[in-house]
This record gives structure tokens, C-alpha cells and sequence, in this order.
């Protein structure tokens, strides 16, 4: 079953966070794996006091593993250590039911649905 000949091994995850762009307003990538096989990509953006996370995607074979949670938890530290006070997570569409429960685990409520798709952000207050 593509891409998953071997069996991975479980106890070999790593994270990278890799802050790049401007000063004022870096970019960020996030990239989850497990022994060596990209699982978890995410990105995002700090516009001003607010670390934006902008899409996250899970390899369907990994979703409902933990690792969505785990990455979320990471980036509210590193919000947390740039001294943010808010964590807005973009665009999340109402039927992404996995998605919202993780993020209200964290204490995120919705803000007001974008008229034109019916999306809302979500956000918490650090």
C-alpha cells in the first residue's frame, strides 16, 4: 500500500519548525514525520501579536493518530514563546468536525463565518 511498504516505527518522530520570511512578518513551516516519511505538513504566518496558522494536512493513514493535536500544542508554545496573544487558526470549514474538536480542545472558539464560503477562523487567547 503505497507509501507505506515497512512498517514504520513509531518511537521515531520528529517535528521541525522553521520559522523563514521578513522580521515584521515571518513565515513558518511545520513538517512531521515518522521514521523518515513526511506524516503531518502545516503553514502559517505572525501578523503582529497573532500566530496565524494558515493549512494543515494529515496523510489520511496517520489522521486520528494524535499528531494533529501534537503539532497544535507545539505551535501555542511557540506562539507562547514569541509572546503572541492570540492563535488564529484560518478558514476551517464546518464540516472539518476533527478538525474543530482538536482545536476547541485548546480553548478556541469560532469567530463570526466568512459570508462567501461559510468558513470561520477559530481562535485562542493566550
Amino acid at each position: 500500500m503505497w507509501p507505506f511498504r515497512k512498517k514504520l516505527d513509531l518511537n521515531k518522530i520528529e517535528i521541525h519548525l522553521h520559522f523563514w520570511g521578513g522580521e515584521s512578518d515571518p513565515t513558518y513551516t511545520v513538517k512531521l514525520s515518522v521514521d523518515k516519511l513526511e506524516v503531518l505538513e502545516c503553514l502559517g504566518f505572525i501578523q503582529g501579536s497573532d500566530f496565524r496558522l494558515s493549512n494543515i494536512v494529515t496523510v489520511p493513514a496517520f489522521r486520528q493518530k494524535g499528531f494533529g493535536t501534537t503539532v497544535i500544542g507545539t505551535l501555542i508554545g511557540a506562539a507562547r514563546a514569541r509572546q503572541c496573544t492570540t492563535f488564529t487558526l484560518e478558514d476551517v470549514s464546518p464540516r472539518n468536525t476533527g478538525a474543530i474538536s482538536i482545536y476547541q480542545r485548546f480553548g478556541a472558539v469560532a469567530l463570526p463565518p466568512n459570508a462567501s464560503n461559510g468558513h470561520s477562523d477559530y481562535q485562542i487567547r493566550l
